[in-house]
C-alpha cells in the first residue's frame, strides 16, 4: 500500500468516526437522552455497527418514538456494553488452547497418513511373499519391512511425545484460563469479587427476575465510616489492612448463592439470592455488630489503634427494576444511615418491612 492510499485510508476512517460521532450527539439531543459517556458508548456503538442486537433493539425503540429515561439507558448499557467487555479477558486464553486443539488434530491426522502408508506396505509385501520368489527376494522384502516398521515406531513414539506435550500445554493454558478468570472477577486488594464481577451477577439477578417474576433478591451497599480521616491519620497501608478485614468478614458471612463484592474504595457490595428486605435487613445487622467489635491493632507493637465501623443501606429488588435504580435506593438508604450517626443500617426509605 502506497503512502498515498495509506493516507486515504486513514481519513476515511476519521471521516466515519466523525460520522459517527456526529450522529451520536444529534440523537442524544433529539431523545432528550443525558449525554453521559455511558449513554454516548452505547449509541456510538449502535451507529458503528459493532453490535447487531443492540442495533436493532434501539431500532425498534426509535421506531416507537420512546422517551427514554435514565434507568432504561442503563438497562441497555447493561445487557448491551458491559457484557461484551466482561468476556475480553477470556479471549486470549481460550483462543490459545483452540490452537493447540486443532494442532492436536493436525498431528494425529499426519499420523493416520503415515500408518496407511505403512499398512499399504505391508499389503505390498505379503503379495510379494505369496508370489514364487528367491532368498534374496526375501530378504530385501524382510529388509524393507524392518525399515518401514522401525520407522512407523519412530513416527509413533514422536507422535506420542508431541501430545504429550499439548497435553501438558494445554493443561497450563487451562488453569491460565481459571487464574485469568478469577483475576477478572476478583478484587485483588481484599480477595472478594470485584466491581466487574458484582455487575455481572446483578445482571444475573436482573434477567432471573424478569424470567421468573416470584423471584425475590436484595442488596446491601456498605461503607467503612469515617476511612478517609482513618487514612490519613495512619497511612494508606493501615487503611488497606482495614479493607481486607472488611473483605475477610464479607467472605465469612457471605455464602452459597450470594455474592460479596469490593464496590469501589471503602465502599461495599452485597446481593443475597432469595432474600427479601427482612433478611436482607437480619444479615446487613448481624456484619454490622460483628465488625464493630474489631480492633485495628499495629503489628509490631500490639497498640489499639482504631475500631471499625460501617454504616449500610439495604433495598429489595421491585418487579421491572433496573440495577441503577436498585442501586440508587440502597446507596441512599446508605447515606441516611451515616447522616443519622453512622454504624448503623438503614433500608430504603420508600420501602416497609415485610409483616
Amino acid at each position: 500500500m502506497t503512502h498515498k492510499q495509506t493516507q486515504e485510508k486513514q481519513n476515511n476512517s476519521s471521516d466515519r468516526t466523525r460520522s459517527f460521532g456526529a450522529m451520536t450527539w444529534r440523537t442524544l439531543k433529539d431523545h432528550a437522552i443525558l449525554p453521559t459517556p455511558a449513554n454516548f458508548e452505547l449509541l456510538y456503538t449502535h451507529f458503528s455497527g459493532a453490535n447487531r442486537a443492540l442495533s436493532e433493539r434501539l431500532i425498534s425503540y426509535f421506531g416507537q418514538g420512546r422517551i427514554f429515561s435514565s434507568d432504561e439507558t442503563d438497562a441497555l448499557y447493561d445487557e448491551f456494553i458491559r457484557q461484551d467487555a466482561d468476556l475480553e479477558p477470556l479471549d486470549k486464553r481460550t483462543n490459545q488452547i483452540a490452537q493447540v486443539a486443532q494442532g492436536i488434530l493436525q498431528q494425529v491426522s499426519d499420523n493416520q497418513n503415515a500408518l496407511k502408508g505403512y499398512g499399504d506396505v505391508l499389503k505390498h509385501s505379503v503379495a510379494r511373499m505369496a508370489a514364487p520368489t528367491s532368498v534374496e527376494s526375501l530378504l530385501t522384502i524382510v529388509a524393507a519391512l524392518r525399515d518401514e516398521t522401525a520407522q512407523a515406531a519412530l513416527r509413533n513414539s514422536a507422535l506420542e511425545h508431541e501430545l504429550s506435550a499439548s497435553t501438558d500445554r494445554i493443561n497450563k493454558l487451562q488453569q491460565n484460563l481459571i487464574q485469568t478468570r478469577q483475576e477478572a472477577s476478583t478484587d485483588t486488594l481484599t480477595a472478594i469479587a470485584n466491581r466487574k464481577a458484582f455487575d455481572a451477577e446483578l445482571r444475573r439477578c436482573l434477567r432471573q427476575a424478569k424470567a421468573s417474576p416470584t423471584t425475590t433478591f436484595s442488596i446491601i451497599m456498605l461503607d467503612v465510616d469515617h476511612f478517609k480521616r482513618f487514612n490519613d491519620t495512619h497511612g494508606h497501608r493501615m487503611g488497606d489492612h482495614v479493607l481486607r478485614l472488611v473483605g475477610r468478614l464479607l467472605s465469612d458471612n457471605v455464602k452459597g448463592r450470594d455474592t460479596a463484592a469490593r464496590y469501589g474504595g471503602e465502599e461495599f457490595a452485597i446481593i443475597l439470592a432469595d432474600a427479601d428486605l427482612n433478611a436482607a435487613m437480619t444479615v446487613a445487622e448481624q456484619i454490622r455488630g460483628r465488625l464493630s467489635t474489631q480492633r485495628v491493632i499495629r503489628r509490631g507493637t500490639g497498640e489499639t489503634i482504631g475500631q471499625i465501623t460501617i454504616s449500610a443501606g439495604v433495598a429489595q429488588h421491585r418487579l421491572g427494576e433496573s440495577s441503577a435504580s436498585l442501586i440508587e435506593r440502597a446507596d441512599a438508604a446508605l447515606y441516611e444511615a451515616k447522616r443519622s450517626g453512622r454504624n448503623k443500617v438503614c433500608r430504603a426509605g420508600d420501602e416497609t418491612l415485610a409483616s
